[in-house]
Parts: C-alpha cells; structure tokens; sequence
C-alpha cells in the first residue's frame, strides 16, 4: 500500500493522510508515505509501522522568489525563477520514477498531479486510486485532466456526494473505466471529560492563508466583541499572513480578545475546541471541512459559511451547528452570539453535533476504504 504526498506538514489534507495510513498499517497492511518534501518531523503522530519515503532533498523557494520579485531584483528574480524550474522538475521525475519502480499492490494518489501520473506510469497490476482533497470549483483545466488524463485510475474517490454526482457528470462520455465513490475523511475519536466547562472563548483553526478568509473572521469577531467583550477568539495554525493579521486586529481594536496560538499540537486543538462555545469556520472554500466533525466530535457547535462544497456535507442547519448563506458576517456574529446566550439550544445542538460526528469516525469510514482496496 503506497499513498502520496507533498508534505507531512500541518494541514487537513496531510492530517488525513497520516490517519488513514496509521489506520490501514493498524490492520496489518505494509504502508508507505511517497512524501516530496522534508521539512522535519511530521506534523501528526505517524504509527510506526509507517514507512515514510522522502523522494527529494529540496525545498520549495516560493518565499525567495516572492521577496526577489517584490524587491525588483532582476539577477535575484532570473535565479530563483530559474531554481524554481529545476524543483518542479525534481519534484515530478521523483515520484514519476517512485510510481514506475512499484510493480503490484495499491497506490492511492492524493493530488491532482500526482494522480495524473499514476495514471499515465502506473503499473497495469498496480491498483490505482485517486483521491480529490480540494473543490474543483469548474475549474477547466482541472476537469480537463479528470476526462483525458485519468483514464487508467481504477477509483475516484470523493469527500461528499455532491462532489461524485459532479465528477461523474464530467467523466460521461470520456472516460468508462474509472468508478468514482464518496468516502469521506474520518476523525480519529478521542475522549474527554463530559460536558467539560465551557470557558468563554471561540475557537478557529487552519493555515493563516488567503483560501480560509480569517480577514472575515476578525470583522466578525469585531462585531461579537462589541457585545461580549468578555470572550476570547483563539485562531490555531500559522501561515504567510499572520503580520496581516495581527495589524487588522489591532486597527479594528480587538487585538486584546484575540489569540493567535500558531501550530499547536492536534490534541491541544481538540481540548480547546470541548471547552469553546463554538467553532468559527470562515473558508471562502472548502473540499470537506474535517475540522467541523472533529469540533462536533469534541461537542461544540460549528458555524460556517455555506460554501459551494463541504459544510453542508456535515452540518444540518440549525440541528447541530450553523450554514451561513452569502458570507454574511453579520448573520455569523449573530449565530455565535446565539449560542453564547441561548444555553438550552447550544447544549441541545452539542448533543445532536456528537451524533452526527459518528457518521465520520474510522469505523464507518475505514471499511469503505476496505471494500475498494480489497474488491
């Protein structure tokens, strides 16, 4: 069993990778990790039986090459560009030639250029399966290289039905032989104390990027904080904005009810999130949103934009959290406000947030896994 990756850093993608690994080596499987880049150790415990492969010794210099371009240092910019050619180039002939050396068992592809080489190198006694971790939001060229690149991949597998019902529709008439089938990421379940104290504070997590929008979540947060100036928001994970961030904290005059914590260790996020009032999730897209299941699994309520894909995978409106339409900031303040005041519905969603949280733990999901692996 061989997956791909491009890093072992923080993120949901790498975080769903290592757990699906621990789990298959946990049934006995003999699991390796084709992993591009080494920026140290993993980011999320890795079983031991894991067998980690690095294929490169390089690192991408997109910071060099922005900082070269944004000083209008010409030889600098000619270097980096020129470097930056030569790791893109590494980095697909490594795992081109890491595809081609496996002769049977199964490969499972977790990005896009990866699984359009495993559909062009893989061997024909290689099971190959594709995975989508990401929205393909129409793109052309995405969908593209779904009709006319994967015609050798065995499985598709995707994060929602909405998402399978639309790549099916693309593949029609292109592409007969690969099977797409959901198979959503799973949380691993962890237990706390019942019902721990709530302190008063909202929690958010994700890498402090463009794609998860906490620019929005602090005008929210403004908006909260003028009315309880008594909480907190705690936002985990680190990222090329945080500086930004931290100024718009400070110009919208919340900087003291605002923790930026960086990347704190996965079970510390999760406590943090049990003794939250609510998780804010704020992406402007999302593929699923495995964070919202492991917030209901802690029992904390989710509100989150409705984005094209993802939250509405998991959360059932005002059942067990909260589907924000047209990224209203407004409406958002509102729900959390609601849930800090209106104790007998928060509790009633936190209960109904754990069952549904169920639905996506390594029990129900793994053997769907099994079953595509094994047929």
């Amino acid at each position: 069993m061989f997956i791909t990756c491009l890093h072992l850093k923080h993120g949901g993608v790498e975080m769903a990778i290592t757990t699906l690994a621990n789990a298959l080596a946990e049934l006995g499987m003999s699991v390796e990790i084709l992993c591009t880049y080494h920026f140290g150790n993993p980011a999320y415990e890795v079983n031991p039986k894991v067998k980690i492969n690095y294929l490169t010794t390089v690192l991408p210099n997109r910071e060099a090459m922005t900082h070269a371009l944004s000083s209008h240092h010409v030889i600098s910019a000619f270097r980096e560009g020129f470097r930056a050619l030569k790791i893109l180039y590494i980095k697909k002939q490594t795992m081109k030639k890491a595809i081609e050396k496996i002769k049977d068992g199964t490969i499972i592809s977790t990005r896009n250029e990866h699984s359009v080489l495993l559909s062009k190198y893989g061997n024909c006694e290689v099971k190959k399966i594709a995975q989508l971790h990401s929205d393909h939001n129409f793109d052309r060229k995405l969908i593209r290289c779904f009709q006319t690149k994967y015609s050798n991949i065995d499985f598709f597998v995707l994060l929602t039905p909405k998402t399978q019902r639309e790549v099916q529709g693309f593949l029609k008439g292109f592409n007969d032989h690969t099977k797409c089938i959901t198979i959503p990421n799973f949380i691993q379940e962890i237990k706390f104390e019942q019902n721990p104290v709530k302190k008063n504070q909202i929690i958010a997590a994700g890498r402090l990027h463009p794609d998860k929008d906490f620019a929005s979540l602090l005008r929210i947060w403004a908006l909260v904080h003028a009315r309880k100036p008594d909480f907190v928001l705690k936002i985990a994970g680190e990222g090329p904005l945080k500086n930004e961030l931290q100024m718009q904290a400070e110009q919208l005059g919340i900087s003291a009810s605002v923790r930026f914590l960086g990347a704190i260790p996965h079970d510390t996020l999760l406590r943090e999130m049990s003794v939250s009032y609510c998780y804010a999730l704020t992406s402007v897209s999302e593929s699923f949103g495995l964070v919202l299941a492991e917030s209901m699994m802690c029992g904390t309520v989710p509100v989150a934009f409705n984005v094209r894909v993802g939250p509405e995978a998991i959360i059932d409106d005002r059942i067990n959290g909260f589907l924000i339409p047209d990224r209203n900031e407004s409406l958002f303040a509102d729900k959390i406000i609601e849930l800090i005041e209106n104790q007998v519905m928060r509790i009633k969603m936190q209960e109904q947030a754990e069952i549904k949280s169920k639905q996506f733990t390594k029990a129900q999901v793994l053997p769907k896994w099994i079953g595509i692996i094994n047929g």
